[in-house]
This record gives C-alpha cells, sequence and structure tokens, in this order.
C-alpha cells in the first residue's frame, strides 16, 4: 500500500476525491485503514463555508477502523486492533486542561480540522492523540457502522451531563436532527417524567417517538408555546436543550423554560451569528443559560460501553452508508436536512 484515495478539501464547495501517498508514520504514532466516516454537520459546515479550516485538508472526524501498522513505541494496542478515536485533542496545560474540563482546551486540535481526517482509506493518528487517551478499542459487538457514529453521541452525552437532568423533570429537545435524536435516547436514561421533541419534520418526530420522546410537537403547523404549557401544566420545562443552529428560533425559546430551569446551547450557529434577547427572562426566572461543546474520550468510552450493553441503540438512525466518490450526495444530505445520520465507505 503505497497510495490511497481521500477526499480533500480546497476551500467552500470545494472538495475532490484525490490519490494521495498513504502517510507514513513515527515510532510515536499509528496508522489505521477506515472502514466508515460519519458526516457531522460540522462537516456539512466547512462545505458551506460557514465553518473556516485551512486548506487543502482532508476532513472527517468521525470514523472506525483497524490498525495496521503501529509505530514501536505506542503500548497497550496491536496491529488488527478496531478502534475509533475521540478527535479532539487537548494541550493538557492550558487553564481549561487544569480545571478538568479538556472538552473546552485553549489550544486544542482536531482530527479532520486542523489533521487530516477519516474520510480517506486511511488516517494517521498523531502521538499527542494516543498519549492523551483518545484512541478506544471497539467492544466486540458494536458495529461498525455504530461505532463510526459514536463520537457524535459522546458530544451528546456530555450535553446531557451539562444539564444535569434529574428524576421525574420535563426535558424539551428543540429539534430531531441526529444530535436530538440521541439526546432523546440519553435522556431517557436520566428517568425524567417527559421527554418533548419539537421538530417540524414528520419522520424525525416518529423518530423521537421511537427513541423515547413521550410527546412531540410539530414547530411548523403548532404554537410551541402553548403546547409546552399544555403539556407542563403552564409552568414550562425543566430543562431545554437547544439542537438547532438558527439564532432567531433561539430567541423565542427561552420562553419555554420554567423558573429555575436550564437552557443549554448545543448546537453550532454559523460564525458571527447574533440573538436579541430580554435580560429580564433570565434575571427573574433564574434560568441557567449555558452552552456545551464536545466531549472527553472517557465520555466517548462510556458511549461504547452504554452500547455494548444495549442501552442505548442508534442502529436505527444511520440512514445510509455511501461509497467516497458520492460525498457530495451525503453532504448535500445533511444541507437539506433528509435522513439522519450518513455514513462515508472510502473502500466503496
Amino acid at each position: 500500500m503505497t497510495t490511497m484515495r481521500a477526499l480533500v478539501f480546497h476551500g467552500p464547495k470545494d472538495f475532490s476525491v484525490e490519490t494521495l501517498p498513504v502517510p507514513r508514520i513515527t515510532e510515536d504514532e499509528m496508522l489505521v485503514k477506515v472502514r466508515y466516516a460519519g458526516i457531522c454537520g460540522t462537516d456539512n459546515r466547512i462545505y458551506q463555508g460557514t465553518k473556516k479550516i485551512a486548506a487543502p485538508r482532508i476532513t472527517g472526524h468521525e470514523f472506525v477502523g483497524d490498525i495496521v501498522e503501529l509505530g514501536k513505541n505506542v503500548d497497550g494496542f496491536a496491529p488488527e486492533d478496531r478502534i475509533t478515536v475521540y478527535p479532539m485533542i487537548p494541550c493538557g496545560t492550558c487553564y481549561a486542561c487544569r480545571s478538568g474540563r479538556k472538552n473546552i482546551c485553549v489550544n486544542r486540535t482536531t482530527i479532520g480540522y486542523e489533521i487530516d481526517g477519516g474520510f480517506a482509506q486511511y488516517v494517521k493518528i498523531p502521538s499527542a492523540a494516543i498519549k492523551a487517551g483518545n484512541v478506544l478499542k471497539v467492544p466486540e459487538n458494536v458495529p461498525d457502522r455504530v461505532a463510526a457514529a459514536s463520537e457524535p453521541v459522546a458530544a451528546a452525552y456530555h450535553g446531557i451531563k451539562r444539564c444535569g437532568i434529574r428524576r421525574g423533570q420535563t426535558v424539551l429537545i428543540v429539534g430531531a436532527g441526529p444530535i436530538g435524536l440521541f439526546h432523546t435516547q440519553l435522556a431517557r436514561l436520566q428517568s425524567p417524567s417527559k421527554i418533548i421533541v419539537s421538530e417540524p419534520r414528520e419522520e424525525k418526530r416518529e423518530l423521537a417517538l421511537e427513541m423515547g420522546a413521550t410527546d412531540v410537537i410539530d414547530s411548523a403547523k403548532e404554537n410551541v408555546l402553548e403546547r409546552v404549557g399544555e403539556l407542563t401544566g403552564g409552568a414550562g420545562v425543566d430543562v431545554l436543550i437547544f439542537d438547532v443552529g438558527l439564532p432567531k428560533v433561539m430567541e423565542s425559546s427561552l420562553d419555554y423554560v420554567k423558573k429555575g430551569g436550564t437552557f443549554l446551547i448545543f448546537a453550532g450557529c454559523p460564525a458571527g451569528s447574533r440573538i436579541t434577547i430580554d435580560p429580564n427572562i433570565i434575571h427573574y426566572k433564574e434560568i441557567n443559560f449555558t452552552g456545551s461543546s464536545a466531549s472527553t474520550p472517557e465520555i466517548h468510552a462510556e458511549v461504547l460501553s452504554l452500547l455494548s450493553s444495549g442501552k442505548l441503540r442508534i442502529d436505527g438512525l444511520i440512514s445510509g452508508i455511501l461509497p467516497l466518490d458520492r460525498w457530495r450526495e451525503g453532504f448535500e444530505m445533511k444541507n437539506q436536512y433528509v435522513g439522519v445520520k450518513v455514513l462515508i465507505n472510502p473502500w466503496g
């Protein structure tokens, strides 16, 4: 193996499948043969030009594969191990890392953004990722397609932990894309009394019910504020998880939260986005208005364990697997909100 096929980013709407040399590794790195790589909303933002990264770059930060070459200084792994990688690599020394919040590391680098990623037949895993514990062995009973989608589930699980959902509380999830549906299942594990999902697309509302939602709201046709009031006895919800990158929708969603409740922003918005809200709502209702970004290898490992145990099932959320040459179709599916989770098979 001297060459490989890879999807290379050159600029917004400018990707191409190219033949490149297989990466060469040092004695502190590993080379992974990619089985599947997931298309993420952030990949689509890179494609659309609303997230900026340097070019050229092989993108793709969600993937599963087999170790095919291992540096002599790398311990704990062997060739043919099936692994996935938590892509964000912390520096370990900044104030965020020192305070135990390495998911928001000031100096972080990410596979698929600053480092070549998984939309390729082979990907090199840098020494820093290995030393930080980002390389995770996949349990035998977790299928490849599920393992490839496990990283965004880990990000969603970090959001759930940030919310602090307690037994018997009411939860509203705005948006039933992949993350919203992951949040629905993960919220269910916290035993709330209600999980309400607001979503304009019927097929995704149906999926939300399958994932554990107790109630769904058609946000295209129903008055969400009135429906939330009906479902919560007029109080509002204890926790709202905002899973759509639409600032205007965010502005109105604050009204759905009860006094003392939590509003979590999960979805990224286009760079430069602004919202206008009445600060008195936060002030007088004592709303905990917060965000969630990325995750950690430890949480990713928890997710793999949940998937292995059967407590969490995302098989039904894999909408399709496309060969590398059909990458544009997969990105446009994400852009048009078609399907849920689409994977790339670089060997197809």
